[in-house]
């Protein structure tokens, strides 16, 4: 049995940009390192303007829909909670 490999780092991408209110915008999530034990993402807001979040089934692809203009903060927790 492998070791556990605990999730190091995510990366968002695009990293920064501007949403279009009431347009849904995509980005993509990248774990690091690759070959980490578990790989699943939950996304939340955690501060600013009011955002609809739908991901996919471990959070690697998600869409953001803002309902105003503003700043937005977002939070990638790890399913075994480690890293947020």
């Amino acid at each position: 049995m492998s070791a556990f490999q605990p999730v190091t780092d995510i990366t968002l991408s695009p990293a920064l940009t501007q949403l279009v209110v009431g347009q849904a915008t995509p980005f993509t999530a990248t774990v690091v390192p690759p070959n980490a034990t578990d790989k699943n993402i939950t996304w939340s807001r955690v501060s600013g303007v009011n955002v609809t979040i739908n991901q996919n089934a471990d959070g690697s692809e998600l869409t953001l829909t803002t309902q105003a203009s503003g700043t937005l903060e977002l939070r990638a927790t790890i399913a075994n909670g480690k890293l947020q």
